[in-house]
Order: C-alpha cells, then structure tokens, then sequence
C-alpha cells in the first residue's frame, strides 16, 4: 500500500515513514462531481507536530473510528480487526508498504461518514494491519475519497475545511501549483498527487504531495548520504525554512505534513490545483529538537550542535551552515555517532566520528575526512 514515517519507532528511519502509497485503485475519470462537502473539521493536535493528520469516520453501525487522512494513499484501506463486520471476502491482492509487499483482503466497501456526510469510497476497500501505524489507527483515508474534494489545511487555526472549488479566492490563497494524478498504465491507475517542482534537497522533479508523510518530506536513497538528513535552514521556491528532516526512501521525492503544515495548504483535486501560503519558517512546535522523538537522531544532533559551538569540527566553525547527515544510526543513548555536514554552496561533505564516554561526558572527535560528490575520499583532517 503506502509508506510514510512513524515517530514511535525510528528503525533506523525506515520506521519513521509508512513510506508512500503504491496500492492500486481503479481507473477513474479526469473530473468527477462534486459530492456534498462535509463540514469543518478540528484537526488533532499532533497533526504537523510529528504525527497523522487523523478525523473519526463513522460507520453505520455508529462505530466511530480514527483514520488517517493520506494523500499518498491511493486507496481507502480499513485495520484487519474490522473484517468480521465487512461481510463476505471477494479476493485479494498484493500492496506495497513500508516493509514490503503485504497480500491485502478485498471486500465491499462499508458506508463511511465523516459528521453527516457519506463519503464517496471506491465500491472496494482493502484491509491490512495497521497497528504498525499507531495503535488507534482503524483506517486510512485515500485518494480514492479525497480526489473528489477541495481540501483546506489551516495549522494556524487547526481547521480542515471542505470547500466549493468552483468558488475559490484564489489571490488569497497563496503560491499556485498544477497537480498531477499519476498512475501506472491505462487499466489500473494510482491516483498520487504530484508537482513538477524540485524537492527539498533532490534535484528529481516529480514530488509528491503526501499527507500521510509525518516529517518534512522524503528523497531518493541515491540523493541522501545516509539514512536521513537535517536542513537548519533551506531555501524552497524562493521562501526560507528552518528545521527540516528529510528521510531517504526507496521511492518517491514527497512533501510531508510537517513541512506542508507551514502553510496555508489548499488542495483543490477536482481542478487539480495546490495552493501553498507560507505561515511560518520553522516547525509549528518549535524547537525541532523537541519534535524530532527518535532518540538516536537527537543523541547525533546533540553532539553535531555541540562540537559546532566550540569550532571542533575540522573545516567548519560555528557560524557555517549546511545540511546535517545522519550516516549511522544508534541506540538511544549511544557513546558514539557518525554525521556528514554539506556546507551550502560546497559539493563536498566532511564526515566526524565522535564519541563520548558517558552521557554526562562531553563528545570528542575520533575521526574527520572529507569527501568529493562521488564519495571518494580527498582529505582526512587530523585528530587532536
């Protein structure tokens, strides 16, 4: 199905994403009618902050129950502890997660209601087990809902609305961008939102926009030295922004929620069109240290911040800026850590090993050298 970042376990950062979606959905027409909009919707606190943007869906039983609202979804996909309410099974198929291909139960789908409003599902839902996702996680709400609405996410407010889009003021809606629903040949269709612009640090220009993505965005492994890496500040379509973490995955360029929830974000899927109004440079929580809770990358920023301050590190001071790369994952707590640093405008990265000999104690450097933009060593630094 999908993959994206899950901040309760960081394994290393691959548990961090439920990466992007990769389920199929069927081929849909380019425009649909709009259904009745629900009302406006109070998002939960930990939307933007490190965790799923999440609203109750209610079934017609009553149940109500909390679903995901993923972007990079391309399917509605309910928990497998809600089969036995979903009647007989009509087969299965293979989806994509996080962890690999996942053989998926197909039923018809069940009436799902947000408020007093039914949504428009595709006739089939799957089921898979999304515990791994958090344990009160019932559901994820996929494009194949989403596509038929204009979607607002208000952080600042912490509203999502519904609206007409055929009745947008869109000269107050921010910086325009044309969407595109790709998919992977005329039979079976992903329905996955995409922009043609660059990513946040990769040069590939098809970037997904996806909600279900729980820190500032994803990039190819071949665009990232290393599992992860931290931007203190970055320049995207021509706006400043501090405090990013960005993942490498084994798929698509994205555009998280954390990184999305700095705007004013209006996702208007019927006329295919996003609209992104800045609202802040930094994460909504502030400082990123508290919002980054994977201890290990934590331990390693701790440690970067600190030799920094003290012009430890061999060919930068404290006053250089550039991108911070999680090289090595540790345990939380760890006496040793490894980090690349890529300072803005250089092709080449200077890597540390440091080390230290309690978690009271100070970090010390163990090794430094720096390296051309194909990876090949040119210089080691010397070690006092």
């Amino acid at each position: 199905m999908r993959s994206t970042p899950n901040p309760r376990t960081f394994a290393p950062l691959l548990s961090l994403l439920l990466l992007c979606s990769c389920a199929t959905a069927p081929h849909r027409s380019a425009k649909i009618a709009a259904p009745e909009f629900p009302g406006d919707v109070t998002m939960n606190k930990e939307a933007g902050r490190g965790g799923h943007l999440t609203v109750k869906l209610r079934l017609e039983s009553g149940d109500a129950l909390p679903f995901d609202v993923d972007t990079g979804a391309p399917v509605t996909v309910l928990n497998t502890s809600l089969e036995p309410q979903l009647g007989k099974r009509l087969g299965q198929s293979s989806l994509n997660w996080w962890n690999g291909k996942e053989i998926s139960h197909i039923y018809t789908a069940p009436k799902l209601y947000l408020g007093n409003i039914r949504l428009p599902i595709a006739a089939k839902i799957f089921t898979s087990d999304l515990t791994r996702m958090g344990s009160n996680t019932m559901g994820v709400l996929g494009m194949d809902c989403l596509q038929h609405y204009c979607i607002q996410l208000d952080f600042e407010a912490g509203k999502m609305r519904f609206l007409d889009p055929d009745h947008l003021r869109v000269s107050e809606l921010g910086r325009a961008f044309s969407l595109t629903f790709s998919g992977i040949d005329p039979e079976r269709t992903l329905i996955r939102p995409t922009i043609h612009h660059e990513g946040l640090i990769a040069n590939n220009t098809n970037l997904l926009i996806d909600t279900g993505c729980n820190i500032d965005g994803m990039a190819s492994e071949g665009e990232i030295k290393g599992t992860a890496v931290f931007l203190p500040e970055c320049v995207w379509d021509c706006n400043t922004f501090t405090n990013l973490l960005i993942a490498a995955a084994d798929h698509y360029n994205t555009l998280g929620l954390s990184f999305l929830a700095r705007h004013l974000v209006t996702l208007d899927f019927p006329n295919r069109m996003m609209y992104l109004k800045q609202t802040r440079t930094g994460p909504l929580a502030g400082d990123i240290l508290n919002e980054i809770t994977l201890s290990n990358h934590r331990t390693t920023l701790e440690a970067y911040e600190s030799l920094k301050e003290k012009n430890q590190l061999p060919s930068l001071s404290k006053n250089d800026k550039g991108a911070v790369y999680f090289e090595a994952n540790s345990d939380p707590g760890s006496e040793s850590v490894m980090f690349g640093v890529q300072q803005n405008g250089d092709s080449s990265t200077c890597h540390y090993t440091v080390s230290r000999t309690s978690e009271e104690s100070p970090w010390k450097l163990q090794k430094a050298w720096r390296t051309d933009q194909n990876g090949q060593t040119i210089e080691e630094y010397p070690v006092p």
